[in-house]
């Protein structure tokens, strides 16, 4: 299990992604170029992200660690909807992903507790995201074939 230098990375590293999602969901918000449900969603996920900056933040001050504010290298999102949520669907799969590996390697219950916690509101994110970017997709005019009745699809599809 990780010592007290390495939790504080791995919080560290969980606080820069945090910083990156609040900086793409906000530049999102102020950017898609169509009002839409996109915007307000990309808000106010911003606003949890920055909740999830504030806990961890906390945690690794509580360790005797600094917090690393600085964002890693930020790709923001095109103005569209579609590359929004895209981009949404993205950082929150990483972030599931990390905040798994980072609970399985850290033996204290209460920062584990913290990271489920956080890990948990991720999952929620995505699927927002995964809802949003179908609707900004739009329907999906083809007709249905055989195959995907039967959940099959034909070959090379």
């Amino acid at each position: 299990m990780a010592d007290k230098a390495e939790i504080i990375r791995m919080l560290n590293d969980d606080l820069t992604g945090e910083v990156e999602a609040t900086l793409v969901y906000m530049h999102s918000h102020f950017v898609v170029t169509a009002h839409c449900p996109t915007q307000m969603e990309m808000f106010d996920i911003a606003l949890d992200e920055m909740r999830h900056i504030e806990w961890l933040a906390e945690a690794i001050v509580e360790l005797g660690g600094e917090p690393e504010l600085t964002p890693r290298k930020v790709r923001y999102a095109a103005s569209d909807p579609v590359a929004a949520n895209r981009r949404g669907v993205e950082l929150e799969k990483e972030a599931i992903e990390q905040y798994n590996a980072h609970i399985a390697a850290i033996a204290d219950p209460k920062i584990q507790r913290l990271l489920a916690h956080i890990r948990d509101e991720e999952v929620d994110h995505l699927e927002e995201f995964e809802e949003l970017l179908e609707e900004a997709e739009g329907p999906d005019d083809r007709k249905p074939t055989v195959g995907d009745l039967s959940g099959q699809s034909k070959a090379g599809e």
